[in-house]
């Protein structure tokens, strides 16, 4: 590896943040310039050793090795870097055995604490004595996964007993999977380097692609070059089956597309290029998500070195949406973790929480909203508040959660459902003082059977007062004075008064329907009203009195739900 290249290893391992777990950030995006350059990487020996000398040095671990899956499902251990002798390269896996056989076979990284004394393990005599002479004690493998397939698997091993941590492995599998695409890279251009004819053109257009992924072009930058080697209608389309562009001979037009991938693609072990009598339409996807489709409508059959163009288009494709994803996951973890620390007061250093707030787009002091829905289903528009007025969003106890510089008409406008607002608030207290708010807000409009209505503490009434410890007190004290005769006649004796007694006020004071809806004889309620009225007195059911009756019984209601 180049100097340049070996520089900014340490670079990468700062980006990896200790104390969330995270990599932030700038460490995806160091990640993502690592792998667009192993992507120019066109040996496949030097590709598959520079991907584990990478991966040594971004875990700090003793050895790192690579192995790349056989027709018969074996797999061979290509190349080391960090193993104290030879034998560790060329090593066969048989299929099914081993950590890397059980990564090959559920395509998900998996990580053994001491390898050699994992039972859980199947475990072969040759590799076992290679790993012992290696002293191999923790692994962790990750697979190479392109189009539904395990291409390969990449560990990296510790001679001492260490525990990868969740942000460790996912690092290892974001690496793993851009490392599939830069050796099917690697593998295409070595076959297209077969066809002489078309070997120039190809390298053309590789070295356009390549810059589209470094710059991070758009579709166009794409379908454009394509639409001048292959013949007919190339069209790209995102994950809906919504166009992106189209081009036609190097100029951009306006097309449909023909048929719905989306539909086709929908199970990832389908993920492969689809012949039509007209069209070849090619999955755009990672190992682990599905962004969209590359259609050529067909003037000419196409050879197999133009449905390999294809193919690398839309693996360039791929790799720029895939990376652009996994940095806005990474963004929206990064902002979720602090807004979750504002709202739960688990705020230690308040100026230092300020300073990272602004630098993820929430100034603390300015005022925000606090939104709360139990409706996940409402967090997109949620964040298309926040990306158009200002805040954070993130899931806290099962709910969605906004901290927004929108107002509150504008909010209310969005439709989130059954919501809670309160503020606007300034400053990480007071905000979490206005979470807390909204919360209560939710948990009052559902037990008072209002889902779906969008509520403040001002909008509640009399019930605002159960918002707080205060009001909550002033309410217990007013359902005591109010009905301590009947609550206490209900404790002693088992008997449901306080029910009826709602229930008849809630019907209107109608006697027929009261008992229906308590489901119990008339005669039954007569004896019940009667027993309320001579704990409560004659008044009970009239005037001011049935009002102050009325709202004990269900604020006394309210509080049982609420607690």
């Amino acid at each position: 590896m180049d100097a340049v290249r070996r520089d900014r290893i340490p670079r990468l391992a700062r980006g990896h943040d200790n104390a969330t777990g995270l990599m932030d950030t700038h460490g995806l995006r160091e990640l993502y310039d690592l792998v667009l350059r192993l992507s120019a990487v066109h040996d496949l020996d030097a590709l598959v050793q520079e991907v584990v000398d990478h991966a040594r040095r971004l875990l700090g671990v003793d050895v790192a090795y690579l192995a790349l899956a056989e027709p018969d499902g074996s797999l061979v251990i290509r190349v080391t870097d960090g193993s104290l002798g030879p034998r560790l390269r060329g090593v066969v896996l048989p299929p099914h055995s081993g950590l890397a056989g059980r990564v090959a076979d559920t395509g998900e990284p998996v990580q053994s604490a001491d390898y050699l004394g994992d039972a859980a393990l199947t475990h072969l005599g040759d590799v076992d004595r290679v790993a012992e002479d290696e002293g191999l004690r923790t692994i962790l493998g990750v697979p190479l996964r392109l189009r539904g397939k395990v291409a390969g698997v990449l560990m990296v091993s510790q001679r001492a007993v260490r525990r990868f941590t969740a942000a460790e492995s996912s690092l290892l599998t974001s690496l793993g999977s851009f490392a599939a695409i830069a050796i099917e890279n690697a593998k295409l251009v070595t076959a297209l380097g077969a066809a002489n004819d078309r070997l120039e053109r190809a390298v053309r257009l590789h070295d356009r692609l390549l810059a589209v992924a470094l710059h991070g072009g758009a579709a166009e930058d794409v379908v454009v070059p394509l639409s001048e080697l292959v013949p007919g209608l190339v069209v790209v389309a995102d994950e809906h089956d919504e166009v992106r562009a189209a081009a036609r001979d190097g100029v951009p037009v306006d097309a449909v597309l023909d048929g719905t991938p989306s539909a086709w693609f929908a199970d990832p072990a389908a993920r492969r290029t689809h012949v039509g009598d007209k069209t070849i339409t090619v999955p755009v996807a990672s190992a682990n998500a599905y962004f969209g489709a590359l259609q050529v409508v067909l003037a000419a059959p196409l050879d197999d070195a133009e449905v390999r163009l294809l193919e690398r288009a839309a693996m360039t494709v791929a790799l720029v949406a895939s990376v652009e994803r996994a940095v806005t996951d990474a963004e929206r973890r990064t902002a979720g973790e602090l807004l979750e620390q504002l709202v739960t007061r688990r705020v230690r250093d308040e100026p230092a929480f300020t300073r990272r707030a602004r630098s993820l787009g929430l100034d603390l002091r300015r005022p925000h909203l606090a939104v709360v829905t139990p409706d996940l289903e409402a967090l997109p528009r949620l964040r298309e508040l926040a990306a158009r007025h200002g805040g954070l969003v993130t899931t806290v106890d099962g709910q969605a959660v906004g901290v927004l510089r929108a107002d509150e008409a504008t909010v209310r406008a969005a439709e989130l459902g059954t919501t809670g607002l309160a503020g606007p608030a300034t400053g990480a207290s007071a905000l979490a003082d206005a979470y807390d708010d909204a919360s209560a807000c939710v948990r009052v409009l559902e037990a008072l059977g209002r889902t779906g209505s969008t509520a403040t503490p001002a909008d509640l009434g009399p019930y605002r007062y159960l918002l707080g410890q205060a009001g909550r007190d002033d309410a217990s004290a007013f359902v005591g004075r109010t009905l301590a005769p009947l609550l206490a006649h209900d404790e002693d004796r088992g008997t449901d008064l306080v029910r009826t007694a709602e229930v008849f006020l809630r019907c209107g004071r109608r006697k027929s329907a009261a008992a229906e809806a308590l489901t119990i004889h008339p005669n039954t309620l007569y004896q019940r009203l009667d027993r309320i009225t001579a704990l409560l007195g004659e008044d009970w059911q009239d005037g001011d009195r049935a009002l102050d009756v009325q709202l004990a019984l269900r604020l006394h209601r309210l509080r049982r739900e609420l607690s």
